[in-house]
């Protein structure tokens, strides 16, 4: 089963909302968290299990009220942007568009 990571950029986002909703709801925040961890789980065992993204190797994971951008990366599913579900889909992150730029080896054409 392969590994399920958050990019930096995600990780950073995600400790940045879960600050922010911690001081509004601090049991909301241990749930979000517990949520996303469970999503991990659910992503190692089924990784292809959501829609495709708009950026070619990625997929889009619903997790209201977010929505998470996965990729395969060196055998690691990652999930490279997080954002919130109201947002219109986000603009390629940087790390992102630079993969796009490179020849993508572990990306599957499913």
């Amino acid at each position: 089963m392969p590994r399920v990571r958050l990019s930096r950029s995600a990780e950073r986002w995600f400790l940045a909302r879960i600050t922010e909703l911690a001081e509004i709801d601090p049991r909301a925040a241990r749930r979000l968290i517990e949520r996303l961890e469970r999503q991990k789980i659910l992503l190692a065992s089924f990784p292809n299990m959501t829609e495709k993204g708009l950026i070619k190797g990625t997929r889009k994971v619903s997790m209201p009220p977010l929505v998470l951008t996965i990729r395969m990366k060196d055998g690691v599913i990652e999930i490279a942007a997080i954002r919130d579900g109201r947002q219109q889909d986000a603009l390629a992150p940087k790390e992102l568009r630079q993969a796009e730029d490179a020849p993508d080896e572990t990306a599957s054409e499913d």
